[in-house]
């Protein structure tokens, strides 16, 4: 049902993916209208219980998409750059060569069901995201507001839960390469 990933040689392992989905800031999610179109937004989120979690408000074009079609496909790239590409033909340091460029990345994608997610595990998805992406500090200062703060907004926030189905990830250059 699933593709596999081509250039196996650049497959990450699953703990690879959750530490990166753990780390990413936010991701690309993919879902399918009624009318056919695809529709692909970019999210933050939280990876938690290995699981995908979003907020969002409570109507939209998201909202609409997972409505008609729960299937759902998220992607997420970190750490991007340009590496040069250097080839030592001989072993030996003065012989160093230029060989072109290559691009490290890291990216996963993850196919999924999304759905709504209420009570408590609404409660502690929203507790989550306030985790990862309020500052450390603030957060251990500001953890009882922000969960009062979230208890005010349960009625016009949504939670959405993508339970992941399947998941690739690769790196953009050789996995022992060292940069």
């Amino acid at each position: 049902m699933f593709r596999e990933i081509r250039r196996k040689e650049k497959q990450l392992t699953v703990e690879e993916c959750h530490e990166i989905l753990a780390k990413a800031e936010y991701g690309t999610l993919a879902t399918m209208g009624a009318d056919g179109y695809p529709y692909a937004v970019s999210v933050n989120f939280v990876f938690l219980n290995r699981n995908i979690y979003f907020h969002c408000a409570t109507d939209g074009h998201k909202l609409d998409n997972i409505d008609n079609c729960s299937n759902v496909s998220f992607n997420i790239v970190t750490d991007v750059w340009v590496v040069p590409l250097i080839h030592d033909e001989k072993n030996n340091e003065s012989d160093l060569r230029f060989n072109g460029f290559d691009t490290n990345f890291n990216s996963v994608v993850i196919f999924g069901k999304a759905k709504e997610v209420i009570g408590e595990e609404k409660k502690d998805g929203l507790t989550g995201l306030l985790d990862k992406f309020l500052y450390l500090n603030d957060f251990n200062q500001y953890k009882e507001e922000g969960i009062k703060y979230i208890e005010k907004s349960l009625k016009r926030t949504k939670l959405i839960k993508i339970e992941i189905h399947h998941m690739t990830g690769k790196r953009g250059i050789r996995k022992n390469l060292q940069i």
